[in-house]
């Protein structure tokens, strides 16, 4: 925090793909859980509570998931998504569908997985 404004950082060295996400990402938590970061300096190495560690990158932290749910909803939100898949059956075999659209959208190939299969699973 920067006085009362939130102040996202991002590794220049990521893919600018990355950067976005980590934004979204971080827009989740203090949409979600500003609670617990109000007035507090937030680095995820350092803040016991949100911090990025091996336990949150396996996908079973509770905040971490809802944080990473936001930045894929807010990056590639599912109306406009199924307007540009429409009825096409995506084949798992054949990865230029996914990579069309990881690249329309700016995301990696592994989030638009996520999202398609999300997408699909509420069909």
């Amino acid at each position: 925090m920067k006085g009362t404004l939130p102040v996202i950082g991002v590794n220049a060295l990521h893919h600018p793909n990355r950067q976005r996400f980590t934004i979204a990402h971080e827009i989740g938590h203090l949409e979600m859980h500003r609670h617990l970061i109000d007035g507090k300096v937030h680095v995820d190495k350092a803040f016991q509570v949100l911090r990025r560690d091996n336990a949150s990158s396996t996908g079973t932290d509770a905040l971490e998931i809802a944080a990473n749910q936001f930045a894929a909803e807010l990056l590639v939100p599912e109306d406009i998504l199924v307007s540009l898949i429409g009825n096409r059956i995506i084949d798992i075999d054949d990865d230029r569908p996914i990579e069309e659209l990881a690249r329309k959208f700016k995301v990696s190939k592994k989030a638009m997985e996520y999202r398609v299969q999300r997408v699909a699973n509420r069909s």
